[in-house]
Formats: structure tokens, C-alpha cells, sequence
């Protein structure tokens, strides 16, 4: 083994020398594809970041839109319900006749009705706007247990 770096043992290689040729245009062509592959995906990430940044602008707007029309959808309820009172105390008095007593008790019932489904469809407006921040996800959640 002590002899295997001495001048006789030198002269012998270790094999004939290796030469690779490879096809250079094919192995360029490979990593053009891998380029244009990663371009690709690239843009298709940006179209999905593009397209959740719109869901998100526009759950923003509804959100914003829904708050302001239930806001005008309270204010006709209160003010529905201070007629009715109103109404109500006239009618007792014997200032009015029951139909327009009827008509705002009415009126109140109809208003108290759609800020009711206006709150309804705030939270939904609230849904979709958790969804579009990327609400939802779950991670490992645990199995359901059988009679719980």
C-alpha cells in the first residue's frame, strides 16, 4: 500500500479518461422548458392572488353597503315604532279611528320585518367577507366522536 504513490505506480491511470458529450441543445432546451414551466405557474399563482384580492374587494363593498342599509333600515324601524306608539295613544284617546292604528302597527311589523332580514343578510355579508380574508381552513381537526 506505501508503494501505490511512488513514481512506477504514477504512470499507470486509473482508465481511459472519460469524455462526456453531451447534446448540449437538448439539455438547454430542458432548462428553457423548466424556465418557461416556473413562468407559467408563476402567472397562474398571480391570477389567483389577483382573483382573491377582487372576491376580497368586493366582500369589502358589500359589507360596507350592508351596514349602511341596515342602518337605514333601524332608523325606519324606530321611527315606525314612535308612529305606532303615537298612533296608539290617539287611538285610545279617541283622537283617530282604528284603521290608520292598524296601518302603523302594521307598518311597525313591516319594518321590524325587513331590518330583521337586512340583519340577516349582514351576516352573510360577514361570511363571505371571513371567507375572503381566508376564513375556513382547518387544520387537523379532530375526528367526530359517535354519541356525543
Amino acid at each position: 500500500m506505501a508503494d501505490m504513490f511512488s513514481p512506477l505506480a504514477n504512470r499507470f491511470g486509473l482508465g481511459p479518461l472519460i469524455d462526456w458529450t453531451l447534446n448540449r441543445n437538448a439539455a438547454r432546451a430542458r432548462i428553457a422548458a423548466s424556465e418557461a414551466e416556473a413562468r407559467g405557474d408563476l402567472a397562474a399563482f398571480d391570477g389567483v392572488v389577483l382573483k382573491a384580492l377582487r372576491e376580497t374587494e368586493s366582500a369589502l363593498d358589500d359589507y360596507a353597503a350592508g351596514i349602511e342599509q341596515q342602518q337605514r333600515l333601524e332608523r325606519a324601524r324606530a321611527d315606525a315604532s314612535r308612529v305606532a306608539s303615537r298612533t296608539a295613544e290617539l287611538r285610545r284617546g279617541g283622537r283617530i279611528a282604528e284603521l290608520p292604528a292598524l296601518e302603523a302597527e302594521r307598518d311597525l311589523v313591516v319594518a321590524e320585518q325587513a331590518a330583521a332580514e337586512g340583519r340577516a343578510a349582514l351576516n352573510d355579508d360577514q361570511l363571505a367577507l371571513f371567507l375572503a380574508l381566508g376564513g375556513g381552513w382547518t387544520v387537523d381537526q379532530p375526528p367526530a366522536r359517535d354519541g356525543l
